[in-house]
């Protein structure tokens, strides 16, 4: 027995050296230098190897079973089943089975796990923190345009953390514009792996996609992208406007390419012709003239295109010369030679934005087309500066074309040199006005002129408009244009505090009404209410206050006098629900000068819904201040009007009619002329399914005065347990 205890302890210790070996081993080859990790490897397999000879030296000491002894699986009705149940197990402990751990060993494999986790996060922290100062390096390098350098460190920083998703992403942008679509591939893959509802990767994955003109593919990732976040559909729908317009230009080069190959090689064969050196400005003037009649569809406007014909912007020997001269220095052949060439390339950029891209980013283009528009020239000066805007004007017809204006040219001083134009009797200033009317449309340019519309824009703006300060025509134009600007509002807040533009719209408004019916004071008066109707949300301002009630004069003018312009009194009845229900002394002159007739007139004959809304607004400012005003509308039949506008699916219109009837409700009898109805039920419903808190709070404040006014009404609501949202709305009664 002794013995046996002496050997069990010799095989304990040996247990242990081996156990403490191996420790040593794994630490070894977890953190060790290369070299003691290589010898380390090699006394692994050394141990491996012994451990296996002496395994299978027990092996073949042990005897082979008979198979008479074998026992058979038991059948089963699919064939034979490896399992066997033992329905008496032995309580003795098998010598081969694993040993169960002991409280200590628990303890001491749950700290090394604590241990393990440490590391780990220390590690990962720490790889993080390099990944992303690599991130930021790469980030610097790609908004400076290197993007070689810039890939590098992104793949450098993935070195330090691989599930890095903007590493990914970042890294997929760049070999985008690098033109390796099939890597930005590779890239959103291992980004969408990192984050399966990445939609930048869907994106990138989008413009990879286009790069490769796997245009189905494309639209795929897009979906997806818009998935990811359904608010961006207005984004993505400009990426699938990308797809659209990208495969329509390769159909149409390959329709082109067929037109050629067919033998339609007119205008490549006068561009060969157009090409010849030495020849007067005058040869090629008229054949710049000729060339226009082949750009009548987009198959020669893509050959046009294909063939270089942009190219001779900067490479034609007399052309690219003179374009870049001074305007004062050229020839009066010269110049209409210059004049040939921009109608020539405006016929085929139309309908093309491949074209105008192409226009566009040609080296030089903004700075040159600025120069020739700026310049005071007189002949044929004038008539190139025409053709200039023009071109202009044509590119920023398109999406395409004004986002690459906005890329391309200096706005401010681009602005400046259009108002210079509108102020000019040439035949440039009308076309400058829509130009500039274009550009106002786009959220981007209204972003850039934010912080230098005070000084590069309104100045201007407000000089054109004064009387006789420009063309005329041109009017009607530009105030569109600051009325699509003031959709913005941080501009419109801008536009708010100039008194002048207060005084100079209103000035207008009285001296071109007084000339109608000319068109061009029609669309004047119409365009100068439209940017006012803007004006007024800013309710706030003290130009609104001082001048809301000299706007409130012309609007009632309009509305009394001008009936058949239909557009003239839409806007003016727009400008009146902004006034009247802020404005008392607004108020006051309107209802003493029969506006609340004209109110009650539109309210229940008018066709249009809008200006039935616009006249209930108004109607209830002014049923809120003025006793005149509740005192007509109950004299006129109105609370029947008013009660059938709560009838409405529009919940402001409820609201407006609930608010206006509760005004009425001070004007004695109203609350027991309203018991005859069955008023409070439909308030209740409507106070309780409305989904606008405007419109319950309104209905609330109306069961309230109402039950206040005529005890009927009190046992209505409690019939109809209506008491609670009584209770409830008393918040709201002042």
């Amino acid at each position: 027995m002794a013995d046996s205890k002496l050997q069990d302890s010799k095989k304990l210790d040996e247990f242990i050296n081996k156990v403490d070996e191996i420790e040593s081993l794994v630490k070894t080859l977890k953190y060790g230098e290369d070299d003691d990790v290589k010898q380390a490897m090699q006394k692994a397999d050394e141990i491996i190897a012994k451990n296996q000879a002496q395994l299978n030296e027990k092996l073949s000491e042990m005897p082979e079973e008979e198979d008479d002894f074998k026992e058979p699986l038991p059948k089963t009705k699919t064939g034979f089943s490896k399992t066997i149940i033992n329905k008496s197990p032995s309580t003795a402990q098998d010598p081969n089975a694993p040993q169960t751990m002991t409280t200590a060993d628990q303890q001491g494999f749950m700290a090394a796990m604590e241990v393990d986790a440490r590391e780990r996060a220390e590690r990962r922290q720490a790889g993080e923190k390099k990944a992303n100062e690599l991130k930021e390096k790469g980030n610097e390098e790609f908004r400076q345009g290197n993007y070689e350098k810039a890939l590098e460190l992104y793949s450098e920083g993935l070195t330090h953390l691989k599930d890095h998703l903007a590493l990914w992403t970042n890294k997929a942008q760049t070999n985008i514009k690098l033109g390796r679509f099939e890597e930005a591939l590779v890239d959103c893959d291992w980004a969408i792996r990192v984050f399966s509802n990445s939609m930048k990767a869907y994106v990138l994955m989008g413009k990879a996609y286009l790069g490769l003109r796997n245009y189905e593919k494309a639209r795929e990732a897009y979906k997806k992208a818009l998935e990811c976040d359904p608010t961006k559909q207005n984004l993505i729908k400009d990426y699938f406007a990308d797809v659209d317009r990208v495969e329509r230009t390769q159909q149409e080069e390959e329709k082109a390419k067929e037109a050629f190959q067919a033998g339609e090689k007119g205008p490549v064969a006068l561009l060969q012709q157009l090409g010849k050196k030495g020849q007067l400005p005058i040869f090629y003037s008229g054949g710049f003239q000729v060339l226009q009649n082949f750009l009548k569809n987009n198959e020669q406007k893509t050959l046009f295109r294909t063939e270089g014909g942009f190219q001779i912007i900067s490479e034609h020997p007399c052309f690219s010369k003179c374009f870049s001269a001074s305007p004062r220095s050229l020839s009066k052949e010269e110049l209409d030679m210059l004049k040939s060439g921009m109608d020539m390339f405006r016929l085929a950029c139309e309908d093309n934005e491949k074209n105008q891209e192409v226009f566009l980013q040609t080296e030089g283009m903004p700075n040159k087309l600025m120069r020739f528009m700026e310049v005071k020239i007189k002949g044929p000066g004038r008539g190139l500066k025409s053709s200039c805007v023009k071109i202009l004007h044509t590119v920023t017809i398109s999406v395409i074309g004004r986002s690459l204006v906005f890329q391309k040219f200096d706005i401010p001083q681009l602005m400046t040199i259009v108002f210079n134009l509108i102020q000019t009797n040439d035949d440039a200033a009308l076309t400058s006005g829509c130009v500039l009317n274009n550009l106002a449309l786009d959220n981007k340019f209204k972003q850039q002129l934010r912080d230098k519309i005070e000084i590069d824009v309104l100045p201007a703006f407000e000089n054109v408009l004064k009387e006789g300060s420009s063309n005329q025509s041109v009017l009607p134009t530009c105030v569109s244009t600051i009325t699509n600007l003031s959709n913005d509002v941080v501009i419109r807040k801008k536009l708010s505090d100039r008194k002048d533009m207060w005084k100079i719209l209103v000035d207008s408004i009285s001296r071109h009404k007084e000339k109608l019916p000319q068109p061009l004071s029609v669309e004047l008066v119409e365009a100068c209410l439209g940017l006012i109707s803007n004006l007024t949300h800013e309710g706030s301002s003290v130009n609104f206050k001082e001048f809301s009630l000299p706007i409130c004069k012309q609007c009632l003018i309009i509305c009394q006098s001008l009936k058949h312009y239909k557009l003239m009194i839409s806007r003016s009845l727009g400008i009146l629900s902004h006034i009247l229900p802020y404005s008392i002394p607004s108020v006051d002159w309107f209802c003493d000068n029969e506006g609340v007739e004209i109110l009650m007139y539109i309210l229940k004959n008018d066709e249009d819904s809008a200006n039935r809304k616009c006249a209930l607004k108004a109607l209830t400012g002014c049923s809120q201040i003025n006793d005149h005003a509740r005192v007509f509308i109950v004299d006129h039949k109105g609370l029947g009007t008013l009660i059938k506008q709560l009838k409405s699916d529009d919940e402001t219109v409820v609201g407006n009619a609930a608010l206006c009837l509760s005004h009425c409700t001070q004007v004695p009898k109203v609350c027991a002329a309203l018991s005859k109805t069955d008023i409070i039920k439909e308030l209740l419903v409507l106070a309780r399914d409305g989904n606008k808190s405007g419109l319950q709070q309104n209905c609330a404040i109306l069961i309230a005065k109402l039950a206040q006014g005529d005890k009927r009404h009190l046992e209505r609501l409690r019939e109809l347990h209506g008491i609670d949202i009584l209770h409830n709305c008393m918040k709201y009664l002042k």
